[in-house]
């Protein structure tokens, strides 16, 4: 699934920008991508927009962004484009999901179950708090929902919301406040493929979840809200096997982990995989850029190469680094990855940046990488193929596949101030 990440206020601006050719032709064996198709270089939100995400579902991808500036006095608003097999949109202008006159919308996100795609977001139309809210989309592009579902609406505010399909329908979770409390808890309901949502319920105390469906049961995935030392709060990771219903299965596990990760449950029931980087540079040369991943096994425990841990390796780097600035002076693997099942393993896209400047440590011209996995184990060389790395920058990428080698990487490009939505298929071996 999609990686979390806190909404940010910076303005990101792109009408239109050539499409070059990717340098150089892949290795054989390795994955294969396709051209670059722009899905909103302009419309409603002028030259802003971001936070892509994208689910698969009969044949067609479903890629859901924010439309137009969210800050203050903002009003953007989610739309969705449809993409085939072939890479092509279907839905040039995008579709705007749920029209309103007032207020914010972000974050969204999608999935797919029973013939219908689900779309969830936060909605500030109130103008005070905001609510987690959805509208099911098909596959032939029409909104189901002629007002949304209020999936998480309340007094206070309900927040950061992501969606998995299963046997049953969709599990929606999100993070929010009850009464006079401080720290935020996870919450969850259930939604049918007829758009009825059900009661949520408090899961666990945690912000910022994620959530993935191995078929047999959720992961929710989540930040620690309230840690012993207040300065570490947020910087740990916990997960939490539960039932459709949401109950808990396990006790929760834990581990370091910095901001950004993402999750997708392993093909053959085979547990979940967690895409995490390292950290970002400091004056102190005391860490190297790392993009990783580890295994949650069945049993919900933690799985990884000997030496993760070890961020100064002597001889070669851990199997389950897919990327890294160790002897690749230069550049940094760092910021929002996804991933997915393809076949037998699973591809993950990832941001890397050059290192430089002034400071020696500042980060510039994000680029998206892509490698495959099998459990933790890196199968293609390391860094991975080039997705998207030209002179403008990519970042936030997400993620879908057909479970059969084909996959969309949906991702902004921000050039001269400017940002657009845009896409590319991936092929596996």
């Amino acid at each position: 699934m999609r990686p979390v990440a806190m909404t940010s206020l910076a303005v990101l601006f792109l009408l239109a920008w050539p499409v070059p050719a990717l340098s150089g032709e892949a290795p054989a064996g390795a994955i294969k991508v396709g051209a670059e198709v722009p899905l909103m270089s302009d419309g409603p939100g002028k030259t802003r927009r971001g936070e892509p995400a994208v689910a698969f579902g009969k044949d067609v991808y479903l890629a859901a962004w924010q439309e137009g500036w969210h800050g203050d006095r903002g009003n953007s608003r989610i739309y969705v484009a449809r993409v085939g097999l072939d890479g092509k949109t279907l839905d040039p202008k995008g579709i705007e999901v749920a029209p309103c006159k007032t207020g914010v919308q972000e974050d969204p996100r999608v999935a797919f179950f029973g013939g219908a795609f689900l779309v969830v977001w936060q909605d500030l139309r109130n103008g005070k708090d905001c609510d987690v809210l959805g509208a099911r989309v098909s596959p032939q592009g029409e909104v189901l929902d002629a007002r949304p579902i209020a999936v998480g609406a309340g007094p206070r505010s309900q927040v950061l919301p992501d969606v998995a399909a299963d046997d049953k329908g969709f599990l929606v979770v999100w993070h929010g406040f009850q009464g006079e409390e401080v720290f935020p808890k996870i919450f969850a309901a259930r939604v049918g493929a007829d758009g009825a949502a059900g009661q949520p319920v408090a899961v666990t105390a945690g912000a910022h979840p994620l959530i993935a469906w191995s078929g047999k049961e959720h992961l929710l995935v989540y930040s620690v809200a309230r840690l012993p030392n207040p300065r570490l709060a947020g910087q740990g990771k916990c997960w939490l096997r539960l039932d459709t219903s949401a109950k808990p299965l396990s006790k929760p596990g834990f581990s370091w982990q910095n901001p950004h990760y993402a999750i997708c449950a392993m093909p053959e029931g085979k547990g979940w995989l967690m895409a995490t980087p390292g950290g970002p540079p400091n004056f102190w040369g005391r860490s190297v850029g790392v993009q990783r991943v580890v295994r949650i096994t069945p049993e919900g425990k933690r799985e990884t190469a000997p030496g993760d841990s070890n961020y100064n390796p002597t001889k070669t780097a851990p199997g389950n680094w897919l990327d890294t600035s160790w002897r690749n002076k230069g550049v940094w693997p760092w910021g929002v990855a996804d991933l997915a099942p393809a076949g037998k393993h699973c591809v993950v896209v990832w941001e890397r940046y050059r290192v430089g400047g002034a400071t020696g440590i500042a980060l510039s011209n994000g680029d998206i990488r892509a490698g495959r996995v099998d459990g933790w184990r890196r199968l293609d060389e390391q860094g991975g193929v080039a997705v998207a790395a030209t002179a403008a920058n990519e970042r936030n990428p997400a993620l879908a596949g057909n479970g059969a080698g084909k996959l969309l990487c949906v991702y902004e490009k921000v050039a001269e101030g400017r940002s657009s939505i845009a896409a590319r298929t991936l092929q596996t071996p």
